[in-house]
Order: structure tokens, then sequence, then C-alpha cells
């Protein structure tokens, strides 16, 4: 059944609809400014707004919800995810759309926090009346809201990778990534491939991050040859490390790790390696965003990291002929490459999710969810089967990266082509 709703249809231009604490016209030359583009902004808080070429708001047969940060502590990252739903919705539409009709979409700027967030799910769900949503990246926030999704009976593909938000019993929410857990193992034997044997860290504190060094220590538990010589802690909101990269340093590490949003490591790699620390660093999949080489420059090299997806530099560079396709639209729609691996999370989980809409033939909301329990299809993270689990993950493990001679690649053909102690304190 199609319903009428005021739904929000964007193309790259980023005009936020509707707004946490302040005026969507602001949020929107805040990311035109970011972006160096032109934005459209909404002409009265909290209202809608619709841009060339799209179809104007009325009758669409099934309805997409968004709740993510544009702005906030990572707004690089919500923004990406933001534009790779737009260009998923917009593939679907081109296509003839699902259900008969065309798809609309529904957006919440929650401004990267908490509460935010529910904020953002009780005004998709309870005014706007969407028939799915697709989450935000920080993990916190998903399970924030996770009992709102629950008892609404929507579907929900998070692009989140901390585990906990899957282990609570919830059966609406699914991820369109493998979880951070499946990295701490490969980045572990990483680590033994050149030779660390003494490792600082530092972990910003949020919750996916502090959940990802939970996993990790698991391992370095269970591996004698690694001596972690400090643990050091990186508060939301802090912008110089130096002090705490020194008191790392002093420990006489010959391997460093950093566990830290993308915004935030990049100038964290790049104050470590100003205080003249030169070997291995050691992240977690947001180390793959392109702006950590911009920052730190030649200071990223030697930095070795696990992730789903990695962007190249550009799409003749993509690993596979599905990401070379997607990154060859995303230009074509937003004039640059990602930002953020988030842009793949999200093209992947707007997939999923309109696919078992297709496949179900009706926008009931207990149907496509069970419809995406019995999905298995190939995404640009790999071959999703939900067949395979129980709890709405699709995927397991993680790839491993180096970043050498400034490019993001395999580490394993680094390994095949270089001596392991290349980037050795």
């Amino acid at each position: 059944m199609k319903r009428k709703v005021v739904s929000v249809l964007l193309t790259a231009v980023l005009a936020a609809t509707v707004l946490s604490g302040c005026k969507a016209e602001e949020v929107a030359n805040q990311n035109a400014s970011a972006n160096n583009q032109e934005s459209t902004p909404s002409t009265e808080e909290g209202g809608a707004s619709q841009t060339e070429g799209e179809a104007p708001a009325g009758d669409y047969s099934y309805v997409i919800g968004h709740y993510g940060g544009i702005t906030g502590g990572v707004a690089t990252a919500g923004t990406a995810g933001y534009e790779g739903i737009q260009l998923a919705i917009k593939d679907w539409n081109e296509k003839g759309g699902v259900l008969g009709g065309q798809i609309g979409f529904e957006f919440y700027d929650d401004g990267s926090t908490t509460e935010g967030a529910v904020k953002g799910v009780t005004y998709l769900l309870e005014e706007k009346n969407v028939n799915g949503l697709i989450s935000s990246q920080l993990s916190g926030n998903i399970q924030a809201t996770g009992d709102q999704v629950e008892a609404a009976q929507v579907p929900e593909v998070g692009t989140g990778m901390n585990p906990a938000w899957l282990q609570q019993g919830w059966s609406y929410l699914f991820r369109s990534v493998p979880s951070n857990a499946g990295g701490a193992q490969p980045l572990v034997d990483a680590m033994k491939s050149v030779g660390v044997t003494d490792l600082g860290a530092l972990i910003y504190q949020d919750d996916g991050n502090t959940s990802a060094w939970n996993y990790v220590t698991e391992v370095l538990d269970n591996t004698p040859e690694i001596n972690v010589t400090t643990v050091e802690q990186a508060m939301v909101g802090e912008s110089d490390w130096t002090g705490t990269l020194s008191s790392i340093i002093a420990t006489n590490p010959n391997g460093v790790l950093i566990f830290a949003q993308g915004e935030q490591a990049s100038l964290m790699i790049k104050q470590l390696r100003d205080l003249g620390y030169g070997g291995y660093i050691f992240g977690p999949e947001t180390f793959s965003l392109p702006d950590i080489r911009n920052v730190a420059g030649a200071g990223a090299n030697g930095i070795i990291f696990f992730a789903p997806h990695c962007i190249p530099d550009s799409p003749e560079e993509a690993n596979t002929p599905e990401e070379k396709e997607f990154l060859e639209k995303y230009v074509a729609e937003y004039g640059r490459m990602p930002a953020s691996d988030v842009a793949y999370r999200a093209w992947d989980a707007t997939n999923i999710l309109l696919t078992a809409v297709e496949k179900a033939g009706t926008a009931d909301g207990p149907t496509v969810r069970d419809t995406i329990k019995g999905l298995q299809m190939d995404i640009l993270a790999g071959k999703a089967d939900f067949t395979a689990y129980d709890n709405g993950e699709c995927l397991s493990g993680q790839q491993i990266y180096i970043t050498h001679d400034g490019k993001n690649i395999l580490f394993s053909k680094f390994l095949e082509e270089n001596d392991p102690a290349l980037y050795m304190k």
C-alpha cells in the first residue's frame, strides 16, 4: 500500500531535512563548506528540501529513514554514509523503484550524539512512519535506539561495527559489514609478522573504539611474544595528544596501536610522527579514511589496519568490478571519491534492505525482516549470508591493509614484495 508522506529525495547536494538543535540552512551551509560544493538548504526550520531532478513530495511505495551525524565529531563519516544511501536510492529509483513505485527518503541529523539518535529515531518512526531504517555508523547510537526499532517492528540495517548491538536479542536489526571483533586476531598476527615485541596503545574513549580494543586485548593476552608497555586514554573532545603520545614513546615501544575515529586518528598519527616515532602504527577500519594520508602525509606510511573496505585513490584502482562500478557512480554523482568507507557500508545497507523488500513483495515490517534473515547476496563487503547467523550478522573476518608509498594496499601483498622490518623502529 502506498502512503502519503513528505519525503526528502536529495542528490549530491547535502541539505539536511530534520535537524537537532539548529536550522536546516545552517547545517547545509556547514556541509557545503566542508565538501567545497554548493548546497540547497531548506527554507524553514526542520523542513524538507527538494532538489532539481527528483520526484516531488507525494506517494512513495517504500520510505527509508536514516539517522546519522552530518554534524558533530564524526561528520566526515556521517556525510559519506548519507551520500551512500542517497546514491543507492537514486540507483533503485532510476531502475523503477520497488513495489511498483518510487522510494522516498527521510533524514534526521543526530549530531553524532546518542541523545540525537534517540530523538531522530523517535521522529522517523512516530512522525514520518518510515518503512525501514538505515542507521548511523556509531554503534552506541544504534544500541541506544534498538528497543525503539524492535517495538516498532521496523527493519533496520546498521553500519556500525561494534558486535554488542547485535547481541541484545533484537530481531529487526541487521548489519551490512562484519563486526570489528573479526579484525582483532588478524591485526595481532600482523604485529607478529613485522616483529613487534613491545606495544604502546592510545584508545579514544567512545563505544566503538573501546570495544574494538577489548577484542584486541583478548588476543594479546594469549600472545606472549608481545608485551603491552602502556595503554593511554584519549578523551572525546580533545585535539592535542602530544603529552599522552610522549608518554607512550617514553615506554620505548616498537609498535604503537591507535584506536580512534578517522578525524581524530589523522591528527594523532601526525602528532606521533612529529614527536619522532618512526615505527609501525596499528589501527581499526577508520584508518582507511583518505584524510589519514592527507593530514599525516608521508607519516601515514607504515600504518597497518583492518577494514571491510579500503578506498582506493580512483575507481580504476578498485579491487573488484562491483567496487569500480560503485565508485564510478559515486564520482559521477558527487564529483569526488568517498571521504570515508561508511559510504560503502551505507550503500550495502540500503541495497540489502531494498533487495529484501523487492523479494518480500511488501513493505510489511515482519515480512521484510524474515526475508532479510534468509538473504544471500553479493555486496561490496563480500558475500553476505544472513542464513549463516541467527543474530543479524552476514559476514565475518576482516582484511588487513598497510599504507605504503602513499597507497593503501593489502598487507599480504606488502609482505610479498618488501622486508617486514621496513618500517620497524
